[in-house]
């Protein structure tokens, strides 16, 4: 059974656990279909950085997107919550600007 499309509350979900953490303010969360779009916010742009994969009602897979435009899986998966854990943690350098 197909699941219906990420909903705007589960994007502002996931974009109010991430903005938690102090110094991510310039951090956007967007649904598409069944992804959750993490995405840096620039002065004239965004710039997609990561996306939370829905494998579940409550899981979510991780990809980051790499230099190429290719979406790379990542070995972590979780509720909202582990996510921004993760997205904010151990992979806080995807969510730094200044990488770009």
């Amino acid at each position: 059974m197909k699941q219906a499309p990420l909903s705007r509350a589960s994007a502002e979900r996931l974009l109010f656990l991430i903005r938690q953490v102090p110094g991510h303010d310039h951090v956007g969360v967007r649904a598409h279909g069944q992804y959750l779009i993490i995405e840096l916010i620039l002065d004239d742009a965004t710039e997609p950085v990561a996306r939370a994969t829905r494998l579940d009602s409550n899981t979510f897979g991780l990809s980051f997107r790499s230099h190429t435009g290719r979406w790379e899986p990542m070995p972590i998966a979780g509720n909202l919550e582990e996510i921004a854990r993760a997205m904010t943690g151990d992979l806080a350098a995807y969510l730094d600007s200044s990488n770009l």
